[in-house]
């Protein structure tokens, strides 16, 4: 999955410019402020998730789930049935003989990967589609799904618990999706897209939290997206996670899957950790000089990535 150029400058139109309601020459600060009301608002709910992602995440926290029990959920729907079907099956995947059935898909990938590529094809579906920003939305969904493998990667490769990494990568930055589609729900005049995304960089850790809390996903997975970009060994209780989302960041960024970056050029919005934080984080996860064998795992992730276009 390539990410499509993104366009700073782009005509009014499609991803120009966003209805909301007479704060069309608002401060970041005060369009943060309208951000911050929606998401703390009682009557908020995130998007509506397919129940299967739920459950199966709820029936993994069971020692005693086995794959008849991952294959009963599953079935309950076949559209995303069908998309773990196809993702088990693709490039990112594929065994040397095709998979004839959900149990097959269970049996030769185990219960977790399952899980995680029922939140791949759940997020496709629900997460990055939003009328009137069609391109951002491309580029985010792109860029958590390199950050989701890249995660993972950087996780095994430190030997570290990577039960969460990968949907840690896919869901790090779902405030911004989250929010693009409560305003596009919520919200009638005009604020320019670049206003609009310098707000959202200052809510959506504390959004794409709040949302994973309303799903009912771990309190660890919580942690994660609620502080993704402040990687610091130097204080108590940051997950060590962030450090990993830290290093795959920086991957993403140097292969063209930062959500608002060409090769040559960092936008200053998105993607951004403290001056040689990922410096730090390698040597946290003490994969300090395993940097070319990182990247050319990366490489080969953005490879089969392109496959899926």
């Amino acid at each position: 999955m390539a990410l499509p150029p993104y366009r700073a400058s782009a005509p009014r139109g499609d991803i120009d410019c966003l209805e909301f309601s007479g704060l069309e020459f608002a401060t970041p600060e005060e369009l943060q402020s309208r951000l911050l009301r929606i998401f703390q608002s009682p009557n908020y709910r995130p998007p509506v998730l397919p129940k299967v992602a739920i459950e199966l995440t709820e029936l993994m926290r069971k020692p005693s789930a086995s794959y008849d029990d991952v294959v009963l959920v599953l079935q309950k729907d076949p559209l995303v049935a069908a998309g773990v079907m196809s993702v088990a099956q693709s490039p990112l995947y594929a065994g040397r003989s095709p998979l004839q059935s959900l149990k097959d898909a269970v049996q030769r990938l185990g219960i977790n990967t399952l899980r995680d590529i029922v939140w791949q094809v759940v997020a496709g579906m629900r997460l990055f589609r939003v009328k009137g920003f069609t391109e951002i939305m491309e580029r985010l969904q792109a860029h958590s799904m390199f950050m989701a493998y890249a995660a993972r990667i950087v996780a095994t490769r430190a030997g570290i618990a990577a039960e969460h990494a990968f949907l840690c990568g896919l869901l790090h930055d779902v405030g911004i999706s989250g929010t693009l589609i409560a305003l596009a729900e919520t919200e009638k005049s005009d604020v320019p897209l670049m206003s609009l995304l310098d707000a959202i960089d200052g809510v959506h850790e504390q959004a794409g939290g709040l949302m994973a809390k309303l799903w009912r996903l771990s309190p660890e997975i919580v942690a994660v997206i609620e502080q993704h970009h402040r990687f610091d060994p130097s204080r108590a209780g940051v997950p060590v996670l962030t450090a990993v989302l830290c290093v795959a960041e920086h991957m993403a960024t140097e292969l063209n899957y930062g959500i608002l970056a060409d090769s040559s050029i960092t936008h200053p919005l998105f993607d951004r950790h403290a001056p040689g934080r990922y410096i730090v984080a390698l040597k946290r996860l003490k994969l300090d000089g395993k940097q070319a064998e990182l990247y050319t795992r990366a490489e080969e992730v953005a490879e089969r990535l392109q496959s899926l276009t």
